[in-house]
């Protein structure tokens, strides 16, 4: 039984980790857009809250003039993927066409 309650308490951290990361992870005032596409339709593409800038191989290329370009397989949009297509349905962006 011990056992059973260091295991549960152990699922309680990781998935308070997982929810709570993000707002660590992301800044939520803006989107990362995708270095490859720009619109989808009439809506502009995007993947997601933009990671903040000291985030390690979260951006896909630097583009000095345009700022940072991101690619929907960059770690943090993989591991919150589900979180990343709830922000863009919010936002009303369209979904990057790997995610389509």
């Amino acid at each position: 039984m011990k056992a059973l309650k260091h295991f549960g308490g152990g699922v309680l951290v990781l998935a308070g980790l997982y929810v709570l990361l993000p707002l660590v992870v992301f800044d939520f005032t803006s989107a990362a857009v995708p270095h490859d596409e720009e619109n989808f339709g009439t809506q502009e593409v995007a993947i997601g809250p933009k990671p903040r800038w000291w985030v390690p191989k979260a951006a896909y290329d630097l583009d000095v003039p345009g700022g940072f370009s991101y690619d929907p397989s960059g770690w943090p949009f993989v591991v919150w993927k589900p979180m990343c297509v709830a922000f863009l349905k919010f936002k009303g962006y369209a979904l990057p066409v790997e995610w389509r």
